[in-house]
């Protein structure tokens, strides 16, 4: 998925068209930059998952235009992503869809995050 894609699923939840918000595609590498940054360890433990242990840990990789591919999970990105777009390019104008949508998008998140089990060390019960 692209973040033109992405961008463009953030409107359609938002109900706009993008004749309407030129402005907001000017915002939208920087969001979703942050979003890719909040969300590494949760695409580090997918592919952990999916890979075994032995999975090489990636740091997250921010895109210069909207025409780069994301580099995270597709499902992941497709399912979650778009509501965090749309809640970060919405956060100053709406604030009560901006909680609706930072809620789906933590839920969705959360369903995505798989847990690892990790040994407990030097505790002293």
């Amino acid at each position: 998925m692209t973040g033109k894609q992405l961008y463009e699923q953030a409107l359609t939840l938002l109900g706009l068209e993008q004749e309407q918000v030129d402005y907001l595609e000017r915002m939208a590498v920087g969001c979703i930059n942050q979003l890719l940054y909040d969300r590494n360890d949760a695409q580090n433990a997918l592919l952990q998952v999916q890979n075994g242990t032995t999975a090489r840990r990636m740091s997250a990789i921010p895109l210069d235009s909207l025409e780069e591919e994301i580099p995270y999970d597709e499902r992941f990105v497709q399912e979650c992503f778009p509501y965090g777009l749309a809640a970060l390019l919405i956060a100053e104008d709406d604030r009560t869809m901006f909680n609706w949508l930072m809620s789906e998008y933590e839920q969705h998140a959360a369903y995505y995050t798989p847990c690892i089990e990790t040994p407990i060390r030097g505790t002293d019960l």
